[in-house]
């Protein structure tokens, strides 16, 4: 059976509301409204981290960041938030979408994603077509607080003797935990993590107001794996080192957000490869 293990990604900042004050029965809904559930929450004084059958969302007092895999449609969830937010306290909307391995699987394309914002928020478009492909819509002016997202590393083609052994679905929680290191590279983070049957493993992470989110779909067809964080980048070069060196990927791609002049996003992309150890 394929499942499709690149993300979709909706990151929504606010003017004013407290989404903090949301009830659990709201996220699980929105959630809902994409094709996912809610398996398990942690959180502290200025986040909450909520991991989902497909994938995770983090909420902050004004900001959420929500992710899906699979077969969802998060347009559907970002229209249910928009049904309880009045459009003049959206900071800025940025939807984004990963290349998927089999396009033809999924609910709708980028196009018709966009067609759905446009009929309420009327945004801009950025696409990438080379190595890397992807889609990416933002409404608003994109904010740079400490908590925004750093990096997203994907990884496509994974190889070694701990890629087939998770592959094979024969390695347990624990084993994962140990072998990603995780806590050895960040012993302050508050962790949730869920392995999935047959195969498949989801982690989020948090500390303060920071996060951390991994994912691994170990489908013979299309192993992959991704990280996305709001830690420095210089505090993640050495995980991102010993994920590259861990998993060998045959293609990976490095994403970084940085602050930009005109209120806008500026995205590099490059190869992790010199970060290996």
């Amino acid at each position: 059976m394929f499942y499709e293990g690149t993300e979709k990604r909706l990151e929504i900042t606010l003017k004013q509301t407290d989404l903090l004050q949301f009830p659990d029965s709201f996220w699980q809904e929105m959630v809902k409204q994409a094709g996912a559930l809610i398996l398990s929450k942690i959180e502290n004084i200025q986040v909450k981290a909520y991991l989902l059958s497909e994938s995770s969302l983090f909420i902050w007092k004004n900001k959420l960041l929500l992710i899906t895999c699979g077969n969802t449609h998060l347009v559907k969830a970002a229209q249910f938030f928009q049904k309880e937010i009045r459009k003049e306290n959206i900071q800025s909307l940025l939807f984004h979408r990963h290349q998927p391995h089999q396009p033809d699987l999924q609910a709708t394309n980028f196009n018709q994603d966009v067609s759905i914002l446009n009929s309420h928020l009327q945004g801009s478009t950025k696409h990438w077509r080379g190595k890397y492909q992807g889609d990416l819509f933002l409404f608003g002016e994109a904010t740079h607080g400490p908590a925004n997202t750093k990096q997203i590393l994907m990884c496509h083609g994974l190889s070694g003797s701990f890629s087939d052994s998770l592959q094979a679905g024969t390695v347990s929680t624990e084993q994962i935990e140990s072998t990603l290191a995780l806590l050895a590279f960040f012993p302050q983070l508050q962790i949730d993590q869920f392995t999935f049957t047959p195969k498949g493993y989801s982690l989020n992470a948090i500390n303060e107001e920071h996060y951390l989110t991994v994912h691994i779909t170990p489908e013979t067809l299309s192993t992959y794996f991704s990280l996305e964080s709001s830690f420095d980048n210089q505090l993640m070069q050495p995980f991102i080192g010993h994920l590259s060196a861990l998993f060998r990927p045959s293609q990976s791609h490095l994403m970084s957000f940085k602050p930009g002049t005109d209120s806008t996003l500026q995205i590099t992309l490059s190869s992790p490869d010199e970060l290996r150890l």
